[in-house]
């Protein structure tokens, strides 16, 4: 296949360096890897990993469902509540579930 189209990017120096010294130890060069990339982008009918917005810090979301926890009144929380805590704050489950969960855990405590 004749490759005649032509891709001018620009990228910090510095991710260039080391995503070049990968790539070398790979054995491919920077164009190689660019032809993979696109054709996985062809293939997949999309960018070919996950693309999303980071998570939230960990502390912050922690801090943020103690204080939904602390609306109840109060009330010592049974222990199962840190592990909804923990998958909130990982981002394993959003906001609206961890609250459902700790109030569906409530009514039968």
């Amino acid at each position: 296949m004749n490759k005649n189209a032509h891709i001018n990017v620009s990228v910090e120096e510095k991710t260039k360096e080391e995503v070049d010294e990968i790539l070398d130890s790979l054995g491919i060069n920077m164009s190689t890897a660019i032809d993979l990339y696109l054709n996985q982008i062809r293939l997949k009918k999309g960018i070919p990993f996950e693309v999303k917005i980071p998570k939230n810090n960990i502390h912050n979301k922690t801090k943020d469902l103690a204080e939904a926890l602390n609306l109840t009144g109060g009330k010592t929380f049974p222990k199962k509540f840190n592990k909804i805590i923990s998958l909130y704050a990982r981002g394993d489950i959003d906001y609206d579930v961890a609250i459902y969960a700790i109030k569906k855990e409530y009514s039968n405590v």
